[in-house]
């Protein structure tokens, strides 16, 4: 079970409570997903990856704003992370993402940041073996927008414009994320992350100490050091058993638990204890590769073959209900 810092969740549920309309507390959100209130108190906490993610997609229901997790994420203040003041003392914006993508496995093993293009026109892109986007989107937004407020207050003044890029069909709500974030967001994409101005990666930082920075890195090497080897839950091991299956045969939850050396029904306990179930993930690992697929020069019949659909058909409903686009939809946004 991946576990992670409670911080993300403590400013959530922060940003909730100045909701006006909040009818429903934010205890009771805790408590329907199985996080407790003392928890989330503890500053050292530590809780499941996947009840963060419900928990952000229950308040937005519960405020019936789909828009409320990337307004958290636009309201996020400055970090009191290890990552956070290596990011104030770094020499460039590019020196800290990529110390974000080393050293962000402290507060979150499974979150990536994949750089999408060249350094020179960078879009940072957010990653995760657990949590598809498609399978809870209020939350990788909450993600996104925060990652483009921290760029904000990292870079500070005279950056440029940064823009955004989700993997949501739904215009109007893109629309909506644009106006409360004062920038470009553009739906129908491959990825969620930020797109830095060109030649964002070599902007200075005003803040940059470079002895504090080496102390900095020694601090993160020792912590590194103490993590467990193996910090991947059962879900990352059934998706990548998955994955190594495709394209091909999709395996069978008795199969993959036979390879996992379990039953069927334990297989089925430990993943919902994980908050997820074999079905969710065998979805996951299928959307993941059919949009990697379908920006290449297979054609939707052939990717539909590939994953182990039925038909055509099957795969471009399947696919709409993952992505909220249709595969040719998709494919076009991409090209």
């Amino acid at each position: 079970m991946t576990r992670i810092s409670a911080y993300r969740l403590r400013h959530a549920a922060q940003v909730y409570g100045r909701e006006p309309n909040a009818a429903l507390g934010f205890d009771k959100i805790l408590e329907a997903v199985g996080v407790s209130v003392e928890e989330l108190s503890n500053a050292t906490a530590r809780i499941d990856l996947q009840r963060e993610a419900a928990a952000l997609e229950t308040a937005c229901e519960a405020l019936e704003d789909p828009t409320f997790a990337a307004r958290a994420g636009l309201a996020s203040p400055g970090a009191k992370t290890l990552l956070a003041y290596l990011a104030q003392a770094s020499d460039n914006i590019g020196q800290v993402f990529r110390f974000a993508q080393k050293y962000y496995a402290l507060e979150d093993p499974d979150l990536r940041f994949d750089l999408d293009g060249s350094e020179a026109e960078p879009t940072i892109c957010l990653s995760s073996d657990i949590l598809s986007a498609h399978q809870f989107p209020r939350h990788r937004e909450f993600l996104v927008f925060g990652l483009l407020k921290r760029t904000e207050q990292i870079a500070g003044d005279g950056f440029g414009k940064m823009s955004v890029m989700l993997e949501c069909e739904d215009t109007e709500h893109c629309a909506r994320l644009s106006e409360l974030a004062d920038c470009e967001v553009t739906g129908v994409q491959s990825i969620n992350g930020v797109r830095l101005p060109t030649g964002g990666f070599e902007f200075q930082i005003a803040t940059s100490d470079t002895a504090l920075r080496e102390h900095l890195l020694k601090h993160g090497e020792e912590r590194l050091s103490q993590l467990p080897q193996n910090r991947t839950g059962l879900s990352a091991k059934v998706i990548k058993l998955v994955r190594s299956r495709l394209p091909g045969s999709l395996p069978s939850g008795d199969e993959v638990a036979k390879e996992l050396c379990m039953t069927r029904r334990t297989l089925t306990r430990k993943l919902s204890e994980e908050g997820t179930n074999f079905k969710s993930l065998v979805e996951s690992a299928r959307c993941d590769l059919a949009k990697r697929l379908l920006v290449g020069t297979d054609s939707i019949a052939q990717v539909a073959f590939l994953l182990d659909f039925a038909d055509q058909a099957a795969f471009s409903v399947a696919f709409k209900r993952w992505t909220g686009a249709t595969p040719a939809v998709f494919r076009k946004a991409k090209t």
